[in-house]
C-alpha cells in the first residue's frame, strides 16, 4: 500500500508516528511545501527572540524523524491538486504521484488582507520558520525602529511583545474591541488588554481598521482609522507583521467531490474540509487532519479549530485509521494559550450561547467559566504579575543577582496549570457540575477536581 500525506505540520508528523506504530512495510510519502522538517508552530516568536534550541523547535527529531519511520521525504513539493478520481496527488511542478490512502494536512496559509501597498517590502505575515527567521534577521540588522503588528489574536500579541523585547516601537492594529477577540470575551480581553499595554508600552489601537501601507518601495508608515469614522491616523513603521488570521487551504480538493465546510442555505464556506470521527473526508479513501479540516467537537459539531492541540489529536486518530485500526476521534476541543510574559491568558471550549457565566479572582487569577445546561461549555484565564520582590536582606544573594531575580519575577506572568486541569475534567468529558463541584470550582480547588480515575483516554478503538 502507498499512503502520501500532504504537508508536514503537527497532524502530518503525529499521522506518521501512528501510522508506523501499526503498519512498518507500506510505503509512505510525506510531501513539504517548505524546506525544512516539521517544527513547534507554536514557537516562532522563540525564533524571532533568537531563544529556542533547535531540538525544542524541531520536536520530533528534525531529519531523523523521517528516517526512524521510514519515510520518503520529499521538500520543497508543494501541491497543486487532489485528483481523487484517479487518485493521485498533482505538486505544482505538474508531477503526478498516485497513491491508496492519502492523508490532507497541509494546513492553512495567513489571510493577506487587500490593502493598498500590502506589496511593499518590509510587510510579512509570521506564519512560516522562514517568515520568522527574516523577520529575525532584520531585527538584528538594527533597521526597525518602528513596527507594526495588523491583528491582536495569539499569534500578533505575542510577535508583538517579543518585538518590545528586543527594542522595538510597537503598535497593534485591531478591528474588534478588544485583543484576542476570538479566545476572550469583552470582559475578559479588556482586563488583558489593559494589563498588557500598561506592562510592556506596546500601544493598541483598538476598534481600528488598516487603510493602506504607504511607503516608496520599502514600508514607511501605515495609515489607519477608527471603525466607522473617517478620521485617518499614520504609524511609522519599518516591519509590518500581519496576522489577521488564517485560511484552510481548501483549494487542494476544488473541482472533486470532496465536501468543505460550508453553511448548507447561503454555502458560505465556514471552515475546512468535512471529516468524520475517523477523520475521514467525503472519500473514505482521503483523510484530512489540522488546519485544513472541520472536525467533530466534543458536542458533535463540525467545527474550523485551528490550533496545535487539535491537529496532534486529530493526526493521530487519521494515522491510526489509515493503517487499518479503527479509532473514533473522541472530539475536539478549542484550547489555546498566550505564552506572553507581562500577562497570560488561556482558553477553552466555547463562548457566546452560555446560560451562565461564573467569574473568579483569587490571587491575581481571573478565571470565567461558562455553562450550558449545567455542564462547563467553555472557560478563559488571564494571570496578572503580582510583583513580587526579593528581600534585600537575604545576604546570600548578590547585587547582581538580585536583580536577575527581580526581572525574571516581574516577566514570568502566571501559569496556565488551572486552564488545563479545566480543559481536561471538564470539557472533553461534559461533566455534570454538582454544587460541591462548583463550590471547589469558586475555590479554586482545580487540582482536587482533576481526578485521572475518572478521565477517558484519547483513543478509543472500536474493532
Amino acid at each position: 500500500m502507498r499512503v502520501v500525506v500532504v504537508g508536514n505540520g503537527p497532524a502530518a508528523s503525529c499521522a506518521v508516528e501512528a501510522f508506523r506504530s501499526i503498519d512498518k512495510e507500506s510505503e509512505l510519502i510525506v510531501l513539504s511545501a517548505e524546506d525544512c522538517p516539521t517544527y513547534a508552530p507554536n514557537c516562532l516568536e522563540n525564533v524571532i527572540r533568537g531563544d529556542i534550541h533547535n531540538s525544542a523547535l524541531f520536536y520530533k527529531g528534525g531529519e531523523s524523524f523521517y528516517e526512524k519511520y521510514n519515510v520518503d521525504f520529499r521538500k520543497n513539493t508543494p501541491v497543486y491538486r487532489v485528483n481523487n478520481a484517479k487518485k493521485t496527488v498533482i505538486t505544482e511542478k505538474g508531477e503526478e504521484i498516485s497513491y491508496d490512502k492519502c492523508l490532507l494536512a497541509a494546513g492553512a496559509y495567513a489571510f493577506i488582507p487587500p490593502v493598498d501597498g500590502v506589496e511593499l517590502e518590509g510587510i510579512t505575515p509570521a506564519k512560516t520558520l522562514r517568515e520568522a527567521e527574516r523577520i529575525r534577521d532584520l531585527i538584528r540588522s538594527g533597521k526597525v525602529r518602528n513596527a507594526v503588528v495588523v491583528g491582536a489574536g495569539p499569534i500578533g500579541i505575542e510577535d508583538a511583545e517579543t518585538l518590545h523585547h528586543l527594542g522595538v516601537n510597537v503598535s497593534v492594529v485591531e478591528i474588534f474591541d478588544r485583543v484576542l477577540p476570538r479566545m476572550l470575551d469583552s470582559q475578559m480581553g479588556s482586563i488583558y488588554g489593559k494589563v498588557f499595554e500598561k506592562e510592556t508600552g506596546v500601544k493598541l489601537y483598538l476598534e481600528h481598521q488598516v487603510v493602506s501601507f504607504q511607503g516608496e518601495k520599502k514600508v514607511e508608515a501605515v495609515e489607519i482609522k477608527p471603525r466607522g469614522s473617517d478620521k485617518r491616523l499614520f504609524l511609522k513603521a519599518d516591519l509590518v507583521i500581519l496576522s489577521a488570521g488564517v485560511r484552510p487551504r481548501t483549494q487542494l480538493v476544488e473541482g472533486t467531490d470532496i465536501r468543505i465546510h460550508e453553511d448548507p442555505e447561503t454555502g458560505r464556506q465556514l471552515g475546512g474540509i468535512i471529516v468524520n470521527e475517523y477523520q475521514q473526508t467525503s472519500d473514505p479513501d482521503v483523510f484530512a487532519a489540522g488546519d485544513i479540516a472541520s472536525g467533530i467537537d466534543v458536542w458533535g459539531n463540525h467545527r474550523w479549530i485551528a490550533l496545535f492541540p487539535a491537529a496532534q489529536q486529530a493526526g493521530y486518530i487519521a494515522g491510526f485509521n489509515m493503517a487499518g485500526v479503527k479509532v473514533k476521534n473522541p472530539g475536539l476541543v478549542d484550547y489555546n494559550a498566550v505564552k506572553t510574559r507581562s500577562v497570560t491568558a488561556g482558553s477553552g471550549g466555547v463562548f457566546g450561547n452560555e446560560e451562565e457565566a461564573l467569574l473568579i479572582e483569587k490571587d491575581n487569577r481571573i478565571v470565567k467559566i461558562f455553562f450550558k445546561e449545567g455542564k462547563i461549555i467553555g472557560y478563559q484565564f488571564v494571570g496578572i504579575p503580582s510583583y513580587n520582590s526579593v528581600s534585600v536582606k537575604n545576604t546570600l544573594l548578590s547585587e547582581k543577582t538580585r536583580r536577575w531575580c527581580e526581572k525574571v519575577l516581574l516577566t514570568s506572568g502566571m501559569g496556565l496549570e488551572a486552564s488545563g486541569v479545566l480543559f481536561h475534567s471538564f470539557l472533553k468529558q461534559r461533566k455534570t457540575v454538582t454544587p460541591i463541584k462548583k463550590r471547589m470550582i469558586e475555590d479554586l480547588l482545580l487540582r482536587a477536581l482533576a481526578n485521572p480515575a475518572e478521565d477517558f483516554p484519547l483513543y478509543l478503538k472500536t474493532l
